[in-house]
């Protein structure tokens, strides 16, 4: 069986063959690059920074 080209498919539908080949390493791999990756992907390493950037982003859907 040959390997599907993951760098071809849209996060969605890596999303979903990961989820239908739960033992697939390479897939997981490379759906956790993708994500690491995303626009707007803000890195907390405290659950204070944590709470700052949910208030934040809470206080921005209110306006």
């Amino acid at each position: 069986m040959t390997q599907p080209n993951f760098d071809n498919m849209t996060r969605h539908e890596l999303l979903a063959y990961v989820r239908s080949h739960p033992d697939d390493v390479q897939a997981f791999h490379r759906y956790m690059d993708l994500l690491q990756t995303a626009p707007g992907r803000v890195a907390v390493t405290t659950p204070e920074e944590l709470e700052a950037e949910m208030r934040k982003r809470i206080g921005q859907e209110a306006q």
